[in-house]
């Protein structure tokens, strides 16, 4: 199934060979969720909510068989995907596929008895979302008791399986207390802690970032506070906190896609649904956006497709404005959305702060 594009440039050609080289896929089993957490980006989503079904699920697992790259599968999304009725069938069988499975979940619906399933199936990782302060997931006793129990279940059972996780988002109110997070939670095992900063949805919320200002010293600072506060035991993935020159889509480079839970592939996390973000004070329109679905078409087909494939090469080699630091962007209409930018990009990601590794996500 080989494919060829050829792009007419101005004084050049572009010839695009895409490959079946998807590596990485995250499953949105769920855009619902049980808490209500003030920062959460889905207050202003405007589509409707869902579970992922039994056959868009199916068809998921059929379709990577096309993929002979593929080693990692990923529940995560905007909800909670422990919320799908059918969570522990669609564990099994991915593992049964003998694929590395990442769960990323607040942990609310986890009692004993899942635990112990959980570790039977031999889920690779659990990554759980903790902050302090009153923005962010509102239990942080709850998330070590939580750790507690799944690493006492771990060492009763002899095994090194899930690999224990945790996710934070840094403000300006709560930075001062990540130290104080770490110091808590090593005992029970964690190896990994996935740092992000908050991205406003409301315009209450602005003030709360830490990059607000470009302000180099206060970026070296950071993130050296944060590599103090782990230790050799624990891995830290830090974000930035300040604008740099280079664009680093995580998604692109790793060779991922995402499974909305309606059977929508989507890029990334952010064009997942729409609603509303504040970028550097700007209030942004998401506009979600999708190269099909796989109840229409196999995902072979829509991953090499001419417009995913262009996509693709663009965001890995920055083919679009930088909206961010551009000197007219206050009286420019097109910041004011995702749909389209001033080189003609739709979607467009020319101020995507996730691009720049100041958002960060598992």
């Amino acid at each position: 199934m080989k494919k060829e594009y050829i792009f007419e440039m101005s004084s050049a050609q572009l010839i695009l060979k895409p490959k079946l080289n998807l590596k990485k896929i995250y499953l949105e089993l769920s855009s619902r969720c049980n808490l209500d957490c003030p920062m959460c980006f889905k207050n202003t989503f405007t589509d409707s909510e869902g579970i992922m079904t039994k056959n868009i699920f199916e068809k998921v697992m059929n379709d990577l068989k096309d993929f002979s790259d593929v080693d990692h599968v990923v529940f995560g999304g905007i909800g909670e995907c422990t919320m799908n009725p059918h969570f522990f069938y669609m564990v099994k069988k991915v593992k049964d596929a003998g694929y590395m499975l990442t769960i990323t979940t607040n942990g609310y619906f986890l009692n004993d008895w899942q635990l112990v399933k959980l570790i039977n199936l031999k889920v690779d990782e659990i990554i759980i979302s903790v902050e302090t302060g009153d923005v962010g997931h509102p239990s942080f006793k709850y998330v070590r008791k939580l750790l507690e129990k799944i690493d006492n279940i771990k060492k009763m059972q002899g095994t090194g399986k899930p690999a224990l996780s945790i996710e934070t988002v840094l403000t300006e109110k709560n930075y001062n207390d990540f130290k104080g997070i770490i110091q808590a939670l090593l005992p029970y095992g964690i190896r990994k802690v996935v740092i992000s900063n908050i991205l406003p949805v409301y315009e209450h919320f602005l003030g709360l970032e830490l990059y607000k200002e470009d302000d180099k010293e206060k970026d070296i600072r950071l993130r050296k506070q944060i590599s103090d506060a782990v230790t050799a035991k624990v891995s830290a993935i830090i974000p930035n906190f300040r604008l740099k020159t280079e664009r680093h889509c995580n998604f692109i480079e790793n060779n991922s896609t995402v499974i909305r839970w309606d059977g929508e592939v989507v890029p990334c996390y952010r064009f997942l649904h729409d609603g509303i973000e504040y970028v550097y004070g700007q209030k942004k329109e998401i506009k979600s956006y999708s190269f099909g679905n796989i109840l229409k078409e196999k995902l072979s087909n829509i991953w090499i497709s001419k417009d995913y494939s262009w996509f693709r090469y663009k965001v890995k080699n920055a083919l679009f404005p930088s909206c961010t630091d551009c000197d007219l962007k206050n009286g420019c209409q097109f910041v004011e959305s995702t749909e389209q930018d001033c080189w003609g990009n739709t979607p467009s990601c020319a101020d995507c702060i996730w691009w720049r590794n100041i958002i960060l996500c598992p």
